[in-house]
């Protein structure tokens, strides 16, 4: 069971999954990093095109909250831009967030929500420049308040979830992805 998980990440999503002609598969690439953090995991990799090494480095996390039959995950991916990062949620098709289900909680206190429904009502939600750069402070602010990431919804089956990703973690586990980052000269 415990390869499910690991399977889902390396199909999850287009940063990690797909080879050079576009197929759902880990293709060529070659891990070179993986540190754990809570359920956030650093990871950079590595391959070879015409002779030339290809980098890239990411923040993940992957959620399967329902098994099979009525399989179901929310992921994140968060990867360097030249200015700031670029934030990916994995949103299965027909999931629905109810209002306020997308934020940041410490305590009783809201520090974050996300307020365009929009994005949630799509498949993946993408953020990049200020609104990527907002959402990385509200993250990693949370590891000196205990604080979660909470989404709040009706799944593709109808189920309703409530999700409670711990933050705590959050800030050691960026500091590990911007010294890969910055190693790798990814940025």
């Amino acid at each position: 069971m415990r390869t499910i998980p690991l399977l889902l990440c390396l199909l999850a999503s287009p940063v990690i999954a797909q080879d050079r002609a576009g197929n759902d598969t880990a293709g060529e690439w070659r891990f070179d990093h993986h540190k754990a953090f809570g359920l956030w995991d650093s990871m950079c990799d590595w391959r070879e095109t015409d002779g030339i090494t290809e980098r890239r480095c990411y923040l993940r996390y992957v959620d399967v909250f329902s098994p099979r039959p009525k399989f179901a995950a929310v992921f994140t991916f968060i990867t360097p831009e030249p200015q700031g990062y670029k934030i990916e949620f994995g949103i299965e098709p027909n999931t629905l967030y109810k209002k306020g289900g997308f934020r940041i909680d410490a305590g009783d206190t809201t520090t974050w929500q996300l307020d365009d429904i929009n994005c949630t009502r799509i498949a993946t939600c993408t953020w990049t420049g200020n609104a990527a750069d907002t959402f990385i402070a509200a993250l990693a602010a949370s590891s000196d308040d205990p604080a979660v990431l909470v989404q709040d919804f009706f799944d593709r089956h109808g189920q309703e979830q409530l999700l409670k990703w711990d933050l705590t973690p959050f800030a050691a586990a960026l500091a590990d992805f911007n010294a890969q980052v910055g190693e790798r000269g990814l940025r």
